[in-house]
């Protein structure tokens, strides 16, 4: 199997396809399971305490206790600690990453937050990533959108869910929410609903250059009471989704002064993606209007330009449901 980290949360995900060439070795095959990072890290703990119980004597013995003391230094350390998150997010093994591109990128943490370089570094991994998020920065300051997020300070968060629930359901939650602090329950929101949730003119926001659309990622910046909103798409039912995935970012991260939308596959970037399906095409208004234990490819694009939204987030919105298959593991990671 594959273990590895998905913001505050481990993942445990089969380690090769269900498609295997025929051979010696037999593979099972699991759905993809997600724990709190915290949990996870306590239980190994707990292991490693009692392999050192049992081996203290043995030949790796000490070499393992060495180890194990090496990393209790290193959470110790904040700084240290930051350094390895930094390391791992960009994708080099600890020690591994570029001292400069480390510290241009805790350099930008300025006007990034360290979460949003944490983010940022997701989004692009490797060495161009300080490029990356200097360009977007830019392009933030220099695009002439601005949006009010202020409407998502008052979603409670309150939304009755285990700690362990996955970006979609709090998002699913969470579109709920806030389509119950607007009044519309339920069907499309139309441009008028869309103005009052981001307080801008939607023929403003349609029209706007998209000037990040050459770029890693798109952006957002504080600018006084507002955000300056650095875009990507062109489409409107590309830039409503966009934007809306903008709003959830302030929702995930509240009170930041900067945030990006990517296409990385952080719980940020993820409850991004599960709130503006879920705001923007509801299931359980899709499942009215579609027959959902048997959506044609035409039924699908009927009900995309009646929510005003691309085919793909029709498709999504089964998929997660279960009445559509998962076509890849990528996109059951992104369920889990």
């Amino acid at each position: 199997m594959m273990i590895f980290s998905v913001g505050d949360r481990i993942a445990f995900a089969p380690s090769v396809g269900k498609n295997m060439i025929d051979g010696p070795q037999t593979y099972f095959d699991f759905k993809i399971g997600m724990v709190a990072a915290s949990d996870y890290e306590s239980e190994l703990d707990g292991f490693f305490t009692a392999v050192i119980g049992q081996c203290a004597r043995s030949v790796d013995g000490k070499a393992l206790d060495v180890l194990l003391k090496q990393i209790r230094t290193e959470r110790q350390d904040s700084e240290l600690a930051a350094w390895r998150r930094l390391e791992a997010c960009l994708g080099f093994d600890p020690d591994s990453a570029p001292d400069e591109v480390i510290e241009a990128l805790i350099d930008l943490e300025d006007v990034a937050g360290e979460d949003g370089v944490e983010e940022a570094a997701h989004a692009r991994p490797g060495v161009a990533a300080p490029r990356a998020l200097s360009e977007a920065i830019d392009a933030t300051r220099q695009s002439h959108v601005e949006i009010d997020l202020s409407l998502a300070e008052e979603l409670s968060h309150d939304w009755q869910l285990p700690s362990y629930a996955s970006p979609w359901r709090m998002a699913e939650a969470a579109a709920a929410e806030l389509r119950s602090i607007i009044g519309v329950p339920q069907g499309h929101l139309d441009d008028r609903v869309f103005e009052d949730i981001f307080k801008s003119r939607w023929d403003t926001l349609k029209a706007a250059t998209a000037t990040a659309r050459h770029l890693s990622y798109g952006a957002r910046i504080s600018s006084d009471s507002k955000f300056k909103v650095a875009l990507q798409t062109s489409k409107p039912y590309d830039r409503r989704f966009e934007l809306t995935r903008q709003f959830a970012d302030a929702v995930w991260q509240r009170n930041s002064e900067f945030g990006i939308v990517s296409r990385s596959k952080s719980d940020r970037q993820r409850f991004q993606r599960a709130f503006a399906n879920s705001l923007l095409c509801p299931f359980d208004d899709l499942q009215h209007i579609l027959d959902v234990n048997d959506p044609t490819p035409e039924a699908m694009e009927s009900a995309a330009k009646r929510f005003g939204v691309n085919k793909s987030v029709v498709r999504y919105q089964l998929v997660y449901k279960g009445y559509l298959p998962f076509e890849n593991s990528n996109e059951e990671a992104e369920a889990a």
